[in-house]
């Protein structure tokens, strides 16, 4: 491992800010998930994907690798709507909210992140047609679902544009 690889990552989170960290601490790992796209349509498909969690900066905020399709379906079959992205998050005492920078090949979007009800949030904070969610529910130890969905009514009705079923590795 360089040193640049052991002064991102950490084994575990930073001590002093426990509690605070515990929203997306429990995905850190590695995840296997079957993305769908246009659900319930004549045009729907199913993509394998993976997603990978780990601390980074001496345990002070959370890093991920979101790959679609997986790096082993990539070698066999490319994919239209593709993405390799990574996603940085920070949590922010000051709003009780996640601060999130996700972005790709050609794009970056600042994000913020809370806890409502059993969900996790995630808003798009730049300025953008509609408004932008990605929610995970139905979070337990093994498994999570994730949607991204955008609304144009002002969240009376939502177009589901992808979402996911993650399983732990």
């Amino acid at each position: 491992m360089s040193d640049f690889q052991k002064a991102l990552i950490s084994n575990t989170q930073n001590n002093e800010l426990q509690g605070k960290l515990n929203l997306f601490s429990q995905f850190i790992g590695d995840w296997d998930f079957e993305g769908i796209y246009r659900k319930d349509t004549s045009d729907e498909y199913r993509v394998p994907g993976e997603w990978l969690f780990s601390w980074i900066l001496d345990g002070t905020a959370i890093q991920d690798i979101f790959i679609c399709p997986s790096r082993k379906e990539r070698e066999i079959n490319s994919h239209p709507n593709g993405e390799y992205g990574t996603t940085v998050r920070f949590y922010n005492p000051t709003k009780d909210a996640w601060d999130i920078c996700y972005g790709g090949y050609g794009f970056m979007h600042v994000l913020e992140a809370k806890q409502v009800g059993d969900q996790i949030i995630v808003v798009n904070k730049d300025d953008s047609d509609g408004l932008n969610q990605w929610v995970f529910s139905d979070v337990t130890s093994s498994s999570f679902h994730w949607q991204n969905r955008t609304s144009y009514d002002k969240g009376n009705n939502w177009c589901i544009n992808f979402e996911l079923y993650a399983r732990r590795r």
